[in-house]
């Protein structure tokens, strides 16, 4: 965990105030080249970074951001991007999230206004959009990305048509699982960490990485951040 001071920066912003921005992301490079991004960009201050779940609510106690900048997969965490935005919001409604994330994702994009998040913006944009998004956001607006946006609404009026949506959207509820893969997933649909299934049914944490990993090939998806979003679509009981 880094904090950091804002020393000359020039106030852009109508209010007359300047945003104070903190950066969560498990990748050091990817903090380190959005840092070096927005610290040439007027109006905003950051004022540390984080790479796991904890660091970065404790950053967050500690300095009191009005944004925070969210990866959605953090691998080195018990918690995926949604679940730590969850508790962030929980605690702080006001707080402002947005997701910066590498995943070109209609899905995730869809999570991100279930969990009423601030906006979705991806990576590979500039410094300059970024820090456009965060007073965006900052302002009430919300920064969404719109051609996945676009896309996500596509896909929810196809659903309503009867037509196969994409991105995994056309998600089926009845999917074989075992009896002990069935209660690992109905956990990961109420937020469940793994720490938590652990926890709850006694199990070991290798034996917790197993059945989610054949949920997720069963599921026919790459990562546990997929999976927990189906499950909690699906309601599979």
């Amino acid at each position: 965990m880094e904090t950091l001071d804002c020393p000359n920066k020039i106030d852009t912003n109508l209010d007359g105030y300047i945003i104070s921005v903190v950066i969560i992301d498990d990748h050091e490079i990817v903090r380190q080249g959005l840092m070096a991004m927005l610290r040439r960009e007027d109006g905003l201050c950051l004022v540390g970074d984080a790479s796991d779940a904890v660091t970065g609510l404790k950053l967050i106690d500690a300095t009191n951001p009005d944004v925070v900048l969210l990866d959605i997969q953090l691998n080195n965490s018990d918690m995926d991007g949604f679940s730590l935005a969850k508790q962030i919001k929980s605690k702080s409604p006001d707080k402002i999230v947005i997701m910066l994330t590498g995943f070109d994702s209609a899905l995730y994009l869809i999570e991100s206004i279930r969990t009423r998040l601030d906006g979705f913006v991806l990576k590979e944009q500039s410094g300059a959009i970024i820090a456009g998004a965060i007073k965006m956001a900052y302002a009430g607006v919300g920064a969404w990305d719109t051609r996945i946006l676009h896309r996500a609404l596509v896909n929810r009026l196809k659903a309503h048509t009867g037509d196969t949506m994409d991105n995994l959207g056309n998600i089926k509820a009845d999917i074989d699982l075992n009896d002990k893969e069935r209660m690992v997933f109905n956990l990961l649909a109420r937020g469940y960490s793994n720490k938590d299934i652990e926890s709850t049914l006694k199990y070991t944490a290798s034996t917790v990485k197993k059945y989610v990993y054949t949920c997720m090939k069963k599921f026919g998806v790459s990562n546990r951040t997929q999976l927990a979003l189906i499950a909690n679509s699906t309601g599979v009981k």
